[in-house]
């Protein structure tokens, strides 16, 4: 019984192979008058042409096309002048050694035509290649090409983003079903008579010998029968468009038939008789005031149409030349033709890669940022890529890293398949390779401009693209050293200063590079936090790009030497000697019961209370610990919509730094000592110390109302001191502002509390 069973199994397969690939008389519906051949001519193919049945994957295939692999219809003019370019190329090849193959005459011409027939809706796409026989009509255009259809179709199902996965499987002919109904292929190889395969689209396709005999002399002819909601793909801009955005550069060159209206000469006009016999009988008076009408002279203009073949893409490559054959001026030009400005680039860089991965390249730097840089997700970048010079995409975010989304520039390789999908780029080895010599060539750029004698081009530089580069210091670990020398921050000493520049005018000794961030140069110039490093002579990197408090956290150490030390933080260390470090273990112990009162006080705010190691002329500061948040953090934070002023690091305890030599301080540990801790001005300073303490670091201030109910009462309190107070703001050289109370500029007077009023 099982036997007779896979005999059954066996005749099934054998039946259903007869039936799918046994040629037919019956051919699929194409209207082949309207590709020129008469009826008798038609009727003769549809009698004498073998119908062939379409793989069971092709259909598949074509259903994938038409209901969702893309997204654009254009693609198909793309795929098809690609197809075209490519027999281009084989019967250019095949004449290096047999030059008789390319015939004589027009034959002989390697190009690419294109002619609109709107009468019948039809697109012919012609071109002068290798042609092909009948059996390669069978099975470049019955099959897929080469193997690994069922994978294609597997990633095709698979795939959530579809679109574009077409060419590296060699199917990218059937696109063309996307903007028309039938297809009629004519084809003369120099092996073969020429030959005519037709196909709707269905299961089947037709192939008969062409009973016009040899036309085309060799290559071949697809004419697209336009379905009726594509017919903008016969209207000769639409089509001029498509070529110059996808095939401008291709090898060879792509003619269009395209009709234009010109004017026709008077003396070629042909005078009517109406017109004779309207000048004889008109006649005019010497005193009637002749004036001719303007409309009348337009209206005597006679045109024509008259038709040509016109050159589509006479653009040659620039990146195919070599760079020493290229201009300045032509390199100008072509920047401007891919940003669509009239700026001038900063610098570029003109390469070739030869070896594993082999592609050629135009890298420009902008001379200003484009507008979507630090967007993500924008439609498109500066940089096209290209595969055997027919243009791809410019929506590729795996071609660069986004710290490079505002290059500039054409990438065009030999080794990439012709059509990919982010999905596929992201596996692709030359695709990895392709990005780390884009990333090499724009360091390498980078530092040609850094090491110009002129420093001015290369601050200009950095300040309009200085914040990608700390993005990529951040993100691209591999680099992040050699990015970072190129790095540049204003400073206490210095407009704009690298790490090495700061590294060279270190203080003898010094082991640290000391900065502080914050919202602008500045604030942070008149912040009380650097006010004993400037004394003591250090120099200060103001770090004031938002970004920078993410970038100081990956580098840890310049050059594996000297660490980073954020004055903002708590720790701060300056040398000292042993006298100093004396004094300030006996000033500690002095101001012990000031530290102990802050802190009890001001316990919900403070970590603690500390004497400062930065503070020079102010008389206190809060600080963060070292995993706390900074002031200019929490700005940042709270300025990005998602975040909430309830968050936790936001309520973080903060250090407070007293300042031991200030009037105010001094007097507030004697007050202290004198009253105790029950006295009221004690309470409301301790207070408004905190709150200014806070603004003054950059924080902000819980309660406002609460604060400005402080400074009432001690304006209360003071109100005969007030009187006596000169409140000019004072900026010394190396500190930020402070308040003058009175006397000579070289001395300060005691600061004298009244006594407390009764009815606080």
């Amino acid at each position: 019984m099982k036997s007779i069973t896979k005999i059954f199994l066996i005749l099934g397969l054998l039946a259903f192979i007869f039936v799918a690939f046994a040629p037919s008389s019956s051919v699929a519906s194409v209207n082949l008058e309207s590709d020129g051949y008469t009826e008798a001519e038609a009727k003769l193919i549809e009698e004498k042409g073998e119908k062939f049945t379409f793989q069971t994957e092709v259909n598949k295939l074509m259903n994938i096309i038409i209901n969702s692999l893309y997204s654009k219809k254009e693609i198909f003019l793309r795929e098809l002048i690609s197809n075209a370019s490519d027999a281009l190329d084989k019967i250019r090849f095949l004449a290096l050694t047999n030059p008789d193959l390319l015939g004589e005459g027009e034959q002989s011409h390697l190009d690419i035509h294109i002619k609109i027939d709107k009468a019948n809706n039809v697109l012919h796409i012609t071109d002068r290649g290798i042609g092909m026989t009948k059996e390669e009509l069978v099975r470049n255009l019955g099959t897929i090409a080469q193997s690994g259809t069922k994978e294609f179709i597997k990633k095709v199902s698979d795939s959530a983003e579809s679109s574009n996965l077409i060419g590296q499987f060699g199917v990218g002919f059937y696109s063309l079903f996307l903007v028309a109904d039938s297809v009629v292929v004519t084809s003369k190889s120099n092996d073969d008579d020429q030959y005519v395969w037709t196909s709707d689209s269905q299961s089947s396709y037709t192939i008969a010998k062409d009973p016009k005999g040899n036309t085309l002399g060799r290559g071949t002819r697809i004419s697209l029968h336009i379905k009726e909601d594509s017919k903008e793909f016969l209207d000769q801009q639409v089509i001029k468009q498509l070529v110059k955005k996808y095939s401008q550069f291709i090898n060879f060159p792509i003619y269009l038939y395209v009709s234009e209206e010109v004017e026709i000469p008077k003396e070629e006009q042909p005078i009517t008789e109406e017109k004779e016999e309207t000048e004889e009988t008109t006649t005019t008076t010497e005193d009637e005031e002749t004036t001719e009408d303007p409309t009348q002279e337009e209206e005597e203009k006679k045109t024509k149409t008259v038709y040509k073949w016109e050159e589509l893409n006479d653009s040659k490559p620039l990146w195919m030349k070599a760079a020493k054959d290229v201009t300045k001026e032509e390199y100008t030009e072509f920047f401007r033709s891919l940003s669509k400005t009239q700026d001038t680039p900063i610098t570029y860089s003109h390469f070739k890669t030869e070896g594993d991965t082999e592609f050629r390249s135009i890298l420009y730097i902008p001379e200003n940022p484009p507008s979507n840089m630090f967007d993500l997700d924008a439609a498109g970048s500066g940089l096209k890529l290209f595969v055997r010079r027919v243009f791809i995409t410019d929506n590729l975010k795996d071609l660069v890293p986004n710290w490079l989304r505002f290059l500039v520039g054409v990438i065009d390789s030999d080794d990439l398949p012709l059509n990919v999908s982010r999905e596929m780029l992201q596996q692709n080895k030359i695709l990895e390779a392709i990005k780390k010599k884009v990333i090499g060539k724009f360091i390498s750029m980078v530092k040609e401009l850094s090491e110009d004698e002129d420093k001015t081009k290369y601050n200009e530089f950095f300040k309009k693209f200085g914040s990608s580069m700390k993005l990529g210091a951040i993100e691209d670990q591999a680099n992040k050293k050699r990015l970072t020398k190129y790095l540049l921050f204003p400073s206490s000493k210095e407009e704009l200063t690298s790490f090495a520049g700061y590294v060279e005018r270190m203080k003898e000794g010094q082991d640290q590079i000391y900065f502080i961030t914050g919202k602008s140069k500045d604030s942070v110039e008149a912040s009380p936090l650097i006010e004993q490093a400037i004394k003591r002579g250090y120099e200060v990197l103001f770090m004031v790009d938002p970004i920078d408090e993410y970038l100081v956290p990956q580098l840890d150490k310049y050059d594996d030497k000297f660490k980073f030390t954020n004055l903002a933080r708590s720790g701060v260390k300056f040398s000292e000697d042993k006298e100093e470090e004396d004094q300030r273990k006996q000033t500690a112990e002095e101001y012990k019961p000031l530290l102990s009162y802050l802190k009890k006080t001001l316990s919900d705010k403070l970590e603690k209370v500390v004497i400062s190691k930065i503070l020079a002329d102010s008389p206190s500061i809060l600080v963060s610990n070292s995993w706390g948040v900074t002031a200019n953090q929490e700005r940042i934070m709270k300025a990005q919509a998602h975040q909430s002023n309830t968050n936790p690091q936001f309520n973080s305890k903060k250090i407070m730094e007293i300042n031991p030599s200030h009037p105010l301080i001094k007097q507030l540990l004697n007050r202290l000592n004198e009253f105790g801790e029950e006295d009221e001005t004690i309470k409301v300073s301790a207070h408004v110390l905190y709150e200014t303490s806070a603004l003054t670091a950059g924080y902000s201030i819980d309660n406002p109302t609460n604060f400005a109910d402080f400074i009432y009462k001690l304006m209360m309190i003071n109100g005969e001191s007030l009187a006596q107070t000169n409140f000019e703001t004072v900026k010394n050289e190396n500190s930020g502002p402070s308040v003058s109370f009175g006397g000579d500029d070289d001395e300060q007077p005691d600061f004298q509390q009244p006594p407390v009023h009764d009815e606080l």
